[in-house]
């Protein structure tokens, strides 16, 4: 079972958390850290995208319907790696592949066609995913949801890849020289291969 600590909250924004869910030392993106269904579910009341009833239920259907949660894991996994890609690429300005753009927006549209409008816009998010509706979609359509959030806030540019890694964060600074997701972990690996050189 994955352990969820403010180190695995380092993006700034939930999407950007979501797809940060994959980590290692390089740019590879070789540790999975959402290898059960189970670990999505935990991860998503970390990030406060599920609350504790919620959270609870969802458990609850995924261990009764085993193959329905691994089909919606491997969506999921899907989902981020395209979010995450097109992301990259928009940081970067090199061109995203047409596939990865359209299954971002795929996943936008299925959300926005899932989701109501609240009445109560002042106190929660806008469009809701009613999780009794999406079943174990509800984490897919809630984080395509977020994601769209971010891509239509001004906060969009200030969207950063760590110069070690390949997380993303958010760094508002005027400057916009953060380089690393983490200084404890990805700026001190960096400084210890540059004396490693030296």
């Amino acid at each position: 079972m994955t352990t969820w600590t403010d180190a695995s909250f380092l993006g700034g924004h939930p999407a950007l958390d979501f797809v940060n869910t994959v980590a290692g030392r390089t740019k590879d993106r070789t540790v999975e850290r959402l290898g059960e269904f189970v670990d999505a579910i935990d991860w998503a009341h970390a990030a406060n995208v599920l609350d504790d009833d919620e959270r609870e239920n969802l458990r609850a259907r995924a261990e009764r319907a085993p193959s329905e949660a691994s089909a919606a894991l491997a969506d999921l996994h899907t989902q981020r790696e395209a979010l995450h890609a097109f992301l990259l690429a928009g940081v970067e300005n090199t061109a995203c592949e047409p596939a990865v753009r359209d299954r971002v927006k795929a996943d936008i549209e299925a959300a926005y066609r899932d989701a109501h409008l609240s009445d109560r816009f002042r106190t929660q998010t806008a469009w809701v995913i009613d999780p009794d509706e999406a079943g174990l979609h509800v984490l897919t359509r809630r984080l395509a949801l977020t994601g769209a959030a971010l891509l239509t806030s001004e906060q969009r540019s200030q969207i950063a890849v760590c110069g070690r890694c390949s997380w993303l964060f958010l760094d508002p600074s005027p400057t916009r020289r953060r380089r690393w997701c983490s200084m404890a972990t990805c700026g001190n690996r960096a400084k210890a291969q540059r004396h490693q050189r030296r």
